[in-house]
């Protein structure tokens, strides 16, 4: 009798285990260090093109016109991820802008725009909340250089330095205009892949 119900209990516990297993998706979540749960679609296998990507940067900013852009795709765990770069020169300094549609390989660059829990001495880090998107700027009194890394809608990577001696050069939320995160939104998801 001792055995019969031990095997019942075992068998029920089986069964239970089993039916507790998620279903399988095409997606794959990542713990932020913020705690923040981000489920990320990994079945995405390439980024929007990036002449399509390339339309988002802003063509002036401050007077200055954008350089001409380098753009190009690498592949990264099978999927091809897109990038442009466009450049501004101003008398005092100058800008540079980085997009980059990591599609289903986020998971790979994900922890870069989470606010750094150790940041470097002298550095001064404010967090960045955008329309559809998160990351961080770290700026350096010392070198006259703010960084900023930004998530736009779980994928697309922006990344800015600004680099210059006036004042404004260290203005977060001046240079955060720059982040074209609602084109950067209506750009993949108006774009088929």
């Amino acid at each position: 009798m001792y055995n019969h119900t031990l095997i019942v209990l075992l068998i029920v516990g089986c069964v239970s285990c089993i039916n507790k297993q998620p279903e399988q998706t095409n997606g794959q979540e990542f713990q932020t260090q913020q705690d923040e749960m981000v489920s990320i679609d990994t079945s995405l296998s390439e980024g929007i093109s990036p002449s399509i990507l390339k339309e988002c940067l802003p063509t002036t900013f401050r007077g200055a016109e954008k350089l001409p852009s380098s753009s190009g795709s690498v592949i990264i765990e099978g999927v091809k991820v897109s990038k442009t770069t466009g450049e501004y020169i101003f008398p005092g300094g100058t800008i540079t802008i980085t997009l980059a549609d990591y599609a289903g390989a986020v998971g790979t660059v994900l922890y870069r725009y989470d606010l750094p829990k150790n940041p470097e001495t002298g550095m001064e880090i404010q967090a960045i909340t955008l329309p559809n998107g998160y990351g961080y700027s770290r700026y350096s009194p010392n070198e006259s250089t703010l960084h900023m890394y930004c998530l736009i809608n779980k994928r697309v990577a922006a990344e800015i330095i600004a680099n210059g001696t006036d004042t404004w050069f260290s203005d977060q939320t001046l240079i955060s205009s720059l982040i074209p995160s609602d084109c950067i939104v209506k750009k993949i998801t108006s774009t088929k892949q």
